[in-house]
């Protein structure tokens, strides 16, 4: 009798192992590491690709995430790698005051994108951006793997 419970018992066991290597685990999207990064609807803006994508948030009338952004944007331009690039999003809602610091800032055109909507825009709600700014390293599968990342920091997260 207890030769047929513990050879239940070790079936049961096989079986629950056998199930639980067959399931796809799939990822939720948020806004924490281990998550799916948000989309972001925006003309130029892609997530995915071959590379790790640092998404960071700014505007001209936040002194703070203007100064990180040109930080960040001179970092990731001038390293050695080609395993990262930035999708920077500017919340200025005048695009002639975005269009004016990426000039001052001698910033690429490539990198900066301007969300004209703002605090009224899909991105500002996705990232539940309030008070201040954000950034958040995603793998090319999505995945966000860091967030607030500063620029003195951002090349070690990138694996070689």
């Amino acid at each position: 009798m207890r030769y047929l419970i513990r050879i239940s018992l070790v079936l049961a066991i096989a079986f629950l192992y056998v199930g639980a290597g067959t399931q796809e685990i799939k990822l939720t999207e948020g806004i924490q590491p281990g998550n799916l990064a948000p989309e972001i609807n925006l003309q130029g803006v892609h997530l995915k690709g071959n590379a790790y994508v640092l998404v960071q948030f700014w505007a001209a009338s936040n002194p703070q995430s203007r100064v990180e952004n040109t930080q960040m944007y001179h970092v990731i331009s001038q390293s050695k790698t080609d395993n990262i690039r930035l999708v920077s999003i500017s919340l200025d809602e005048n695009p002639a005051v975005f269009q004016g610091v990426i000039k001052t800032d001698h910033l690429d055109d490539a990198s900066q994108f301007n969300e004209p909507d703002g605090k009224n825009s899909d991105a500002f709600k996705k990232y539940r951006l309030k008070a201040g700014f954000h950034n958040w390293l995603i793998d090319s599968n999505g995945m966000i793997v860091a967030k607030d990342v500063s620029p003195s920091e951002i090349l070690a997260k990138i694996p070689s």
